[in-house]
């Protein structure tokens, strides 16, 4: 097996662990948060950090070693939705994941994060949005592997 080959699949797999984190976090995430669940979702959280830059190490690989060749790339603007959709998730991100760790102070006390329901509501909303968001990335790549704009 090559490298180019391993490099592509963790790409894909990482991806995969991105969308399955937030689906946990969104699925887990609720007002009345026990200990248990409160602790699956800033592990589901870390998940998605590693995977999320593991997602971006793998591309920037695969966009100058592994793949069509950089050109190719940086003359399909579906790279570029795709990146921004890629950085936009990641903006969309940086609230969650610091309120998830605001909560290891409470949890490593085994004390319940203490959550207002409106705080819940916009963690929601947002971990929606990024998962939103996420959908669209496989179409712009089944796009650049189809279209050529060079």
């Amino acid at each position: 097996m090559s490298i180019d080959v391993i490099v592509a699949y963790l790409h894909y797999l990482s991806f995969m662990l991105c969308f399955a984190a937030l689906t946990l976090e969104a699925f887990t995430l609720k007002p009345e948060l026990n200990i248990k669940d409160a602790w699956k979702i800033v592990i589901a959280d870390a998940v998605y950090g590693i995977a999320a830059v593991t997602v971006l190490i793998t591309g920037i690989l695969r966009v100058i070693y592994f793949g069509k060749g950089t050109t190719y790339y940086l003359h399909h603007p579906f790279f570029y939705i795709k990146v921004a959709v890629f950085l936009l998730v990641g903006l969309l991100s940086i609230y969650p994941t610091i309120s998830f760790l605001n909560w290891l102070k409470d949890l490593q006390k085994n004390q319940t994060p203490q959550l207002e329901l409106k705080k819940v509501k916009l963690l929601l909303w947002l971990i929606r949005a990024e998962l939103f968001s996420f959908l669209f990335i496989p179409l712009f790549a089944a796009i650049m592997a189809r279209v050529n704009y060079s």
